[in-house]
């Protein structure tokens, strides 16, 4: 006999573990490039047109940390959600 919670659609909380590590991976990538530009940007002459485009790589590499918190807070609630209408949903039926 097939179980209900074979059958069921949603977020799982075994897939919590891919998304987290995803986060950290991109929000890891995104502080390496924002370390290269600034280390970058700093060997050039200030003013200068390579200087100018390395701290405008920053400023853009830096919107993007506010946005990775976003997503994680996204993928947190969506897992929370996903747990507690699991649960409710399933609370009262047995197999």
């Amino acid at each position: 006999m097939k179980s209900i919670l074979d059958s069921k659609k949603g977020v799982q909380l075994s897939q919590a573990f891919g998304a987290v590590l995803t986060l950290v991976l991109v929000s890891v990538l995104v502080i390496i490039a924002i370390f290269l530009f600034v280390t970058l940007s700093s060997s050039f002459d200030v003013g200068s047109p390579q200087a100018n485009a390395s701290d405008e790589m920053v400023t853009e590499f830096a919107n993007y940390t506010s946005l990775v918190g976003l997503v994680g807070t996204i993928i947190f609630l969506g897992l929370v959600i996903g747990v507690l209408v699991a649960s409710f949903a399933f609370s009262g039926r047995r197999v």
